[in-house]
């Protein structure tokens, strides 16, 4: 549709964005929003619609106002970044979201907009504006619902991807905690993924009856096909956190639990040619602390989203599967960063393959997962890329560890190298209950683990398909089978 501006919109004229989404009030049914592409000057409607009855099924007996507006909020995040085009190697955008919520005046404090918008354009790499307004609507049903407990207090709250990580970081915590109950927390559009999480909770309750419970709250969009829309979403970690904090909250907690292996979570950029590659900020450690900063704020009172595993590598996540054998859980997740459409479904050659393969391997656990890359008929020709620079990034990690056996020396050449270890200390070592010193050495250790591990497996792990790599090199525990 050819974009005219209205009477309304001429006050945005000379507003700071490419893009402009107007949201009317966020619904379980008929929501929508209108998207104004000022680039394209062309305007169109899409649905988006938020489905929360899952929230009926808490601890706390009131539904407050300022949770509801914070899973408004996480959806118009979504949806704005799904739809608002964006190239991550041209000029950054610049959306202005125009939200109505039930409290316009705490979203509209300076403390909390300015901490919401840091966080978006660290998250990614785009500029955001916020408009707030009073929502004239009636409530979701969910506000209305009355409560059906049947989640047990005390229950450990944690996101839940459908991904190695979680499934890893899930068992872990169940055999480290045996009578804690866990709540696990899904959310998005995507079915494939909505299915696979489903599959895979229901396989880990059927190991430990009566622990876990699966809690979803998927975002819908609707008459939407004509937009194409990003396939990467910078934001999809932050609207995660955010709604994942409403559950935790909705269920008697101030802690979310984040279950990601620090090598994924911090996500160095493996080299300077390499910039932008897989660099994700999703479950970064600043991430998490500028959401629990944001959702402090909202509700005047400490929350935290706290991720355990910070200084665990994959594989020693996975340690737990490999000691009870295991093998059978690795190929119900899915790592991939670009899954195809047929089977095989996981590439096996992305960075989040790779590290996969590798973690499996360094723990010895047989990798049943069919890949692309080792099952399929011809591999694509940029097949290496990743592994060429995530081995070059092993190089680099090990020549500055080998600078010294003194530490302070060691952190001093990886700072040189990566300052964004500094800032990571520095911001995030109190919320850790470390002292800069010990939380240094920690991640000292970290990168040297990784790097060891990578030197036992490095030759398991090929980018090409079997018959036309040769039989791969293997330890002498023959439970290593790379596939």
């Amino acid at each position: 549709m050819k974009y005219e501006p209205s009477i309304e919109q001429s006050l945005y004229d000379n507003a700071p964005s490419d893009y402009t989404l107007h949201f009317e009030p966020v619904s379980n049914s008929n929501g929508s929003v209108r998207f104004i592409d000022r680039s394209q000057g062309k305007e169109l409607t899409v649905g988006i619609n938020v489905h929360d009855k899952a929230f009926g099924y808490r601890v706390q007996t009131e539904f407050p106002a300022i949770i509801a507006d914070l899973v408004d909020l996480a959806v118009a995040i979504h949806a704005s970044d799904r739809l608002a085009p964006h190239n991550l190697g041209g000029k950054p955008r610049r959306l202005q979201v125009m939200l109505p919520v039930r409290n316009p005046e705490l979203l509209s404090t300076e403390p909390f907009r300015t901490k919401l918008e840091d966080l978006l354009e660290w998250a990614t790499g785009s500029e955001w504006v916020f408009d707030f307004h009073k929502r004239v609507a009636p409530e979701r049903l969910v506000k209305q619902q009355l409560v059906l407990p049947i989640v047990p207090q005390g229950s450990e709250v944690a996101l839940w991807s459908g991904g190695l990580d979680a499934l890893a970081g899930l068992y872990t915590r169940l055999q480290m905690y045996p009578e804690k109950p866990f709540v696990l927390f899904g959310t998005g559009s995507n079915n494939s993924v909505y299915a696979r999480q489903g599959r895979v909770a229901k396989k880990v309750e059927s190991i430990f009856p009566g622990r876990c419970h699966l809690f979803r709250v998927p975002i819908r969009f609707h008459d939407s096909a004509i937009q194409q829309k990003n396939k990467l979403s910078r934001s999809r970690g932050v609207v995660f956190t955010l709604i994942g904090a409403a559950c935790a909250y909705l269920m008697g907690q101030r802690v979310l639990c984040v279950y990601e292996n620090g090598i994924g979570a911090i996500n160095l950029p493996y080299r300077a040619s390499a910039v932008g590659l897989d660099h994700s900020r999703s479950v970064h450690p600043l991430t998490l602390l500028m959401v629990s900063d944001l959702v402090s704020e909202l509700l005047g009172e400490e929350f935290r989203v706290k991720n355990p595993f910070l200084f665990w590598t994959k594989a020693q996540m996975c340690k737990a599967l490999a000691e009870d054998g295991r093998n059978d859980l690795p190929p119900l997740t899915m790592s991939c960063d670009s899954p195809h459409r047929l089977e095989p479904i996981q590439c096996g050659y992305c960075s989040s393959c790779l590290l996969r393969r590798q973690a499996l391997a360094a723990t010895y656990i047989k990798d049943l997962t069919r890949y692309v890359v080792l099952h399929g008929n011809h591999p694509p020709k940029e097949s290496s890329l990743h592994l060429d620079h995530m081995l070059v990034q092993v190089n680099t990690l090990r020549n500055l560890l080998d600078v010294s056996d003194e530490m302070d020396l060691q952190w001093e050449a990886l700072t040189r190298e990566f300052p964004v270890l500094d800032d990571i200390v520095d911001r995030s070592a109190g919320a850790e209950s470390l002292l800069p010193i010990d939380m240094r050495g920690q991640l000292i250790q970290l990168y040297r683990t990784y790097v060891s591990e990578w030197d036992t497996v490095k030759s398991q792990i090929a980018v090409c398909p079997l018959n036309q790599c040769g039989k791969p090199q293997v330890s002498n525990r023959n439970a290593v089978n790379v596939q």
